[in-house]
């Protein structure tokens, strides 16, 4: 199918209509299903327009999904996709939401940036230490996958990257300005549910690292026209195998020397 530029807006609206109303979006009939990639951002592009100029969000940065292969294999993908990062849907540590079963996924722990400066595309390629001297601040977060397709992790790369890359919601610890000397690679992280630990990891699980994968991003970003600036947030992947949200859970993301992340998911 071939997509104009009323299939882009109709298929936006498809994608936000299930959020609304978390009804299943089952993969083997998806109505408006992307070809590929730039198909699917073109429409996440349309799903960004609506909410911000129709229902007055705010976009505050960018999230990466698939930025390792324990994720990647999780999704049957190749590769990484983005995102967008929203005012509405983002809330401080410690965060309480309602269970969602047919929509909330999965708890990853992340490591996210933010970034002190513009980085245009005519300045790209840009690699992991320039975006380390481009950054304002890491902090410790919890992303909560959010996606109405039926069954989520079989629905492919387009069709996640088309709905916002199945972000749901983010969930910020403290950001921390001096972080020079702290290895981010060599950060662990523990998620605990309930007061037990369910899952180990370290910023290295991150392709690159948080650095690493945020250059991959303005790369990415660059090759479209589009570029990473002054403020935006950039969540750059879980360093965890994502763990399944049920009503009930207490969730804490432990980063060590970078903070703690706490998260109520009520029944």
């Amino acid at each position: 199918m071939t997509f104009n530029d009323s299939d882009i807006d109709a298929a936006a609206r498809v994608l936000i209509e299930h959020r609304d109303r978390r009804t299943p979006n089952p993969v083997a009939s998806v109505r408006f299903s992307p070809p590929d990639l730039a198909t699917a951002y073109r429409i996440q592009m349309a799903f960004e327009t609506i909410l911000v100029k129709e229902r007055g969000d705010r976009t505050i940065g960018y999230k990466i999904g698939a930025t390792n292969a324990v994720a990647r294999t999780h999704l049957k993908i190749q590769a990484p996709f983005f995102g967008r990062l929203f005012h509405s849907i983002t809330s401080a540590s410690p965060a309480r939401l309602m269970a969602a079963p047919t929509f909330l996924r999965a708890h990853e722990p992340e490591i996210a940036l933010q970034i002190d400066r513009d980085l245009p595309p005519t300045k790209a390629p840009y690699d992991a230490a320039q975006i380390a001297a481009a950054t304002r601040a890491v902090l410790p977060v919890i992303e909560v996958v959010g996606s109405c397709f039926t069954p989520w992790a079989e629905a492919g790369a387009p069709n996640l990257a088309a709905d916002n890359a199945a972000h749901g919601h983010w969930v910020t610890g403290t950001p921390i300005t001096d972080f020079a000397h702290i290895d981010l690679l060599e950060i662990p992280v523990t998620l605990s549910v309930n007061g037990a630990v369910v899952a180990t990891g370290q910023g290295r699980n991150v392709d690159g690292g948080a650095f690493g994968a945020t250059a991959w991003l303005a790369n990415t970003l660059a090759g479209m026209g589009r570029w990473l600036k002054a403020g935006d947030f950039i969540s750059t992947g879980t360093v965890v195998p994502p763990w399944p949200t049920e009503a009930g859970q207490d969730v804490v993301a432990d980063f060590g020397r970078l903070g703690r992340v706490a998260l109520r998911i009520d029944g």
